[in-house]
């Protein structure tokens, strides 16, 4: 077969993508590390513990670790919520108000 293939993803023109929308953050991410924190901040520790043997530093390190990957995924997720709850809404009606010109791609300010 000739021609045939896959693609993935999306292609957008340089015009497109200034028309675009502003997007929200996404609370992916943060779940994601907020859930797997526990298992992935003491994971290094256990296999130093299984090549060196157990030492309560080992230990002490991967609580610790362990505790900052939540901390972080906390921070993450208040300052999406924080984002999209008061800068996104700001970025929306600012481009409400903008108009692009499909020929040149000027952007116009209405009002």
């Amino acid at each position: 077969m000739f021609g045939s293939g896959w693609t993935s993803g999306t292609s957008q023109t340089q015009l497109s993508k200034i028309a675009a929308p502003p997007t929200k953050k996404s609370y992916r991410n943060a779940l994601f590390l907020l859930f797997l924190a526990p298992f992935i901040g003491p994971a290094p520790f256990a296999i130093l513990e299984r090549i060196y043997g157990v030492t309560p530093i080992y230990e002490h390190l991967a609580v610790v670790f362990g505790i900052l990957l939540e901390i972080v995924a906390f921070v993450w997720l208040i300052s999406t919520f924080t984002f999209n709850k008061t800068v996104w809404p700001k970025l929306c009606r600012q481009w409400q108000r903008h108009f692009v010109c499909l020929r040149c791609g000027q952007i116009y300010v209405s009002g």
